[in-house]
């Protein structure tokens, strides 16, 4: 989302200034109504959402027109809220937002006509692509799309398994468990809760098209991290009890475990502070 923001902004005065010079052409956008704005939506390869609200009322009064539908149920809804957002209500044209109505990143035009307002939703990518500010290979685009959906789905499976696994193991064994045979299924947990975590993360962004701040993807690799050495800190603790217990002299091998962990936890805790220090 950050990258098509980016490019949005560096470009922002002469898409806007198309944008406007454009829909200005015409007299008035309402006499398209009654083709459902068809000739708008063959001439807006980009235009994905128009919808009419009433200037007194603040109520929309018309359907969601979109490309290939119309949607009654947002009528006589009141978009008061949509209308603050913007200083000239004449004539004006948002910030890129992610759309409630398509789930798309967007950006809306606004015109006001006698007492109505005509909002128009533009999809900020292919606005981007028409204007040759970002390139799209659909097939590649396609191709990643399903390796990343189909690898995220699979992880969730799997972690799911592992869950399942788990739970396998201590019920198969709960008449002669010892202390010790709870430490494999905490460390099969915790280790499905950190791949499920980075399936989550690919499935939002390929499938669910969650449009979160930068740091998401981030914090999921530092969760992800964490999360893996909180299961080798369990497997290095399980370690030392069946050292002391069988092999006391073979103890500085799990002191080497340790020293291991503790500089894998201060490279990620100094990794976390400069990244940090670069953002503020």
């Amino acid at each position: 989302m950050n990258e098509l923001i980016e490019i949005y902004n560096k470009s922002e005065e002469n898409i806007r200034s198309f944008l406007k010079n454009t829909i200005e052409n015409f007299n008035s956008l309402k006499t398209f109504e009654n083709s459902h704005f068809q000739a708008l939506f063959d001439m807006f390869k980009s235009l994905e959402l128009i919808y009419i609200v009433d200037a007194d009322t603040k109520t929309q009064i018309s359907p969601n027109y979109y490309r290939n539908s119309v949607d009654n149920h947002q009528m006589k809804l009141n978009r008061a809220y949509l209308l603050e957002k913007f200083e000239n209500l004449d004539f004006a044209i948002s910030k890129p937002y992610k759309s409630s109505a398509t789930g798309n990143l967007c950006i809306t035009l606004i015109k006001k006509e006698q007492n109505k307002f005509v909002f128009l939703d533009f999809n900020l990518k292919t606005v981007l692509d028409r204007f040759k500010l970002l390139e799209i290979h659909p097939s590649f685009d396609k191709i990643t799309t399903a390796f990343y959906a189909i690898s995220g789905t699979l992880m969730a499976l799997f972690a799911f398994l592992m869950l399942g696994f788990s739970l396998f193991k201590v019920l198969t064994h709960i008449h002669h468990l010892e202390v010790m045979d709870f430490f494999k299924p905490i460390i099969y947990i915790t280790i499905a809760v950190a791949i499920f975590d980075l399936a989550k993360t690919l499935l939002e962004g390929v499938l669910f098209k969650s449009y979160k701040k930068e740091e998401s993807e981030f914090k999921t690799f530092i969760k992800f991290i964490l999360s893996i050495m909180i299961a080798l800190s369990i497997e290095v603790l399980m370690l030392v009890f069946k050292i002391s217990l069988n092999s006391p002299d073979k103890m500085i091998n799990a002191l080497y475990l340790f020293i291991g962990i503790s500089l894998m936890m201060g490279s990620v805790a100094f990794f976390v502070k400069r990244k940090d220090g670069v953002l503020a």
